[in-house]
């Protein structure tokens, strides 16, 4: 069968368009739906938010754990094998989803929602393997030069999911539509048809299949009369010596964070405080829609700016929006929560996983990623939980967000101190 015709558009954009697709894909029911499959569980079950909320921290915990090794294993097997396996644990998730009922008579007790917990651990440790780390290893891969905004066109895939499939979500899980069960079916058979995709498109690296080559024009800077950016390729031990790998990776953490708990928590404090549920997953939806804008703008920015601080003030912008949630109680201040969150959470995302392939090189990136997964986990476990304890005890989200938009703009602060490091090899003995 012959190569498929891109024209001339360097090949590397169209695995970064691709990446894009299967995270908003993976995203968008998963992550940005939290609320949605809460709020249906809470309602037809009576299972409490804290109850519920264990599910989304046991996905987690369960990533932070399974990270490295799956970092480990795109490095041996190849990242598009690790992301094609993942999608298919995504859809068998979901499948599981639509069977969730209570276990014994008692809906208060802990694991009544056993089945639940189960099903959200499997579709997060599908998400871990086929979303995030092995489409950002692929990307870069594929670019030097211009790494920032090809990352940024590939985190844009969360924003789009939570932008277009969220709002959705919220009309499919409705009762009189589809229901959660059907919804849930829904999501299952979008994922098994995934893998065909990732077939087809996505390659490992440029130098993988020979017919990538003939695609190879002038837009392609790392392989033509450009001269290639200097780096140098840290192994995981190297990196994880240097204080800046986890300056970087609490930095990162305390702004997933941010988006973790907005994720599971935020649809539901908007309903809380007097939004309906349609408009209140429609301004996350619009957040993240914004966040989507802002993702490619950090990623012109980050090619030109140093990205330490440009972490640093898109980090205390999406602390900034956390705080604003706390006084929404009309469409404007949602609004205004939209705008300042939307933009902060953007432009930050693809700068830190740029800043990352830019201090330790593309070598061991796959491992790199996975390590650095384990602050962020510690941390994304922590909000969300801490918010429900919280919401539980108060019957509002105001201390809940508060505490955690402190944490965030303290994380921000440690971008400002990393420095890049200097390879071994250059080190002066």
């Amino acid at each position: 069968m012959g190569a498929l015709k891109f024209g001339k558009l360097y090949y590397g954009w169209w695995i970064a368009l691709t990446a894009l697709a299967v995270n908003a894909l993976l995203s968008g029911p998963t992550y940005g739906s939290t609320g949605l499959w809460i709020d249906s569980l809470e309602k037809e079950f009576g299972w409490g938010r804290t109850q519920l909320a264990i599910a989304f921290t046991l996905g987690q915990f369960e990533s932070g754990i399974v990270g490295p090794f799956v970092g480990y294993f795109i490095d041996k097997i190849g990242p598009k094998r690790v992301a094609m396996m993942g999608v298919a644990i995504v859809a068998s998730g979901f499948l599981l989803l639509t069977q969730t009922t209570p276990i014994g008579d008692n809906p208060s007790v802990i694991l009544s929602p056993l089945i639940f917990y189960i099903a959200f651990s499997l579709i997060m440790l599908g998400n871990t393997m086929g979303g995030f780390i092995p489409m950002m290893v692929i990307t870069n891969n594929w670019f030097t030069r211009y790494r920032s905004l090809a990352m940024a066109v590939v985190t844009l895939g969360f924003s789009l999911g939570t932008f277009i499939i969220v709002p959705l979500m919220a009309i499919l899980i409705s009762p009189n539509v589809l229901g959660w069960r059907n919804a849930s079916l829904l999501v299952a058979f979008i994922a098994i048809i995934l893998p065909i995709l990732l077939w087809k498109v996505v390659h490992d690296e440029p130098t993988a299949p020979n017919h990538v080559r003939q695609f190879k024009t002038k837009e392609n800077i790392p392989f033509r009369k450009t001269k290639p950016l200097k780096t140098f390729d840290f192994t995981i031990y190297e990196a994880i010596k240097e204080k800046s790998f986890w300056f970087m990776g609490v930095g990162h953490g305390a702004s997933a964070m941010l988006t973790a708990t907005m994720m599971v928590h935020l649809i539901l404090a908007f309903n809380n405080q007097g939004l309906s549920l349609e408009l209140s997953a429609l301004m996350w939806g619009i957040a993240m829609g914004i966040g989507g804008i802002g993702q490619l703008s950090g990623g012109i920015i980050g090619d030109y700016l140093p990205k330490e601080v440009c972490n640093w003030f898109f980090g205390a912008l999406q602390a900034l929006g956390v705080f604003i949630a706390i006084f929404v109680s009309n469409i404007f201040l949602a609004i205004i929560f939209a705008i300042v969150y939307g933009i902060g959470f953007g432009a930050r995302a693809p700068l830190t996983t740029s800043m990352r392939g830019e201090y330790f090189g593309r070598k061991s990136f796959g491992k790199i990623m996975g390590v650095s997964t384990i602050p962020m986990t510690i941390l994304c476990v922590a909000g969300p939980w801490i918010t429900s304890i919280l919401y539980e005890r108060t019957g509002n989200y105001e201390s809940g967000f508060l505490l955690i938009a402190i944490a965030g703009l303290i994380g921000s602060f440690l971008f400002l101190i990393c420095r890049k490091p200097i390879h071994p090899s250059l080190k002066s003995t």
